[in-house]
């Protein structure tokens, strides 16, 4: 699942709390400019951004990543099980503070995946 959607799942959740760009941003603090990029999609979002939205608009996480089949978004695989097998056995030993920023590294990943296409 791209930034686009997430950042429609955004305004559609942050309208149907009856708020402002104005009034989400304050509460995030964060510009009314930087709301709008992420509504757009013109703005990376990290994972603990989008767990302190969902806070903040009460709902659930999976509200935002999940995709219109009911899965939750995740990179397609390719290769191997057992390598796969292997990194998440190393992910499941990671801290809270390693999972944000692997997040984070694989949220950037795809922004650079997506936008390598474009050139």
């Amino acid at each position: 699942m791209g930034f686009k959607e997430i950042g429609k799942k955004i305004q559609m959740a942050r309208e149907e709390r009856g708020l402002t760009q104005v009034g989400l941003a304050h509460t995030l603090g964060i510009t009314q400019a930087a709301l709008s990029n992420y509504e757009l999609g013109k703005r990376r979002l990290y994972f603990h951004q989008i767990e302190q939205i969902a806070s903040v608009l009460g709902k659930r996480l999976d509200f935002f990543i999940q995709e219109e089949n009911g899965k939750v978004s995740a990179p397609e695989a390719e290769g191997n099980e057992r390598a796969l097998h292997l990194v998440f056995e190393r992910i499941s030993r990671l801290g809270p503070q390693e999972l944000r920023l692997l997040e984070g590294f694989l949220d950037y990943l795809k922004w650079r995946q997506d936008h390598a296409s474009v050139k």
